[in-house]
């Protein structure tokens, strides 16, 4: 059997074709691998540090909110007793006027 030109070069281009898909395998994927794990790391280290400061965030707001529901509760509070002290002293005296009215008509 004669070898002709072509048959060299489809042997020649298989081998190539096999030691580039080895090398492939072998060499440039682990590093592609290695560099993506980095960016990934790197990423999540990244929205990691993001979260806790959102967390913070809304902690803080969260105690701000807090402080001034205490605030206008006391200011609320202090008008409801207001309001009490004023409406006691008015029914108080409405309850004097009433007696005198009373007294004065026997």
């Amino acid at each position: 059997m004669k070898r002709n030109g072509l048959d060299i070069t489809v042997l020649v281009l298989g081998i190539a074709c096999i030691g580039m898909l080895t090398v492939n395998r072998y060499i440039f994927r682990p590093v592609w691998k290695t560099e993506f794990r980095t960016e990934l790391k790197q990423v999540k280290k990244e929205l990691k540090k993001d979260l806790h400061d959102s967390k913070d965030e809304i902690k803080e707001a969260s105690k701000e909110g807090k402080k001034e529901m205490k605030e206008s509760r006391k200011e609320t509070n202090s008008a409801l007793k207001e309001s009490r002290k004023e409406v006691k002293v008015d029914m108080k005296e409405a309850k004097d006027d009433f007696k005198e009215s009373m007294n004065l008509s026997y």
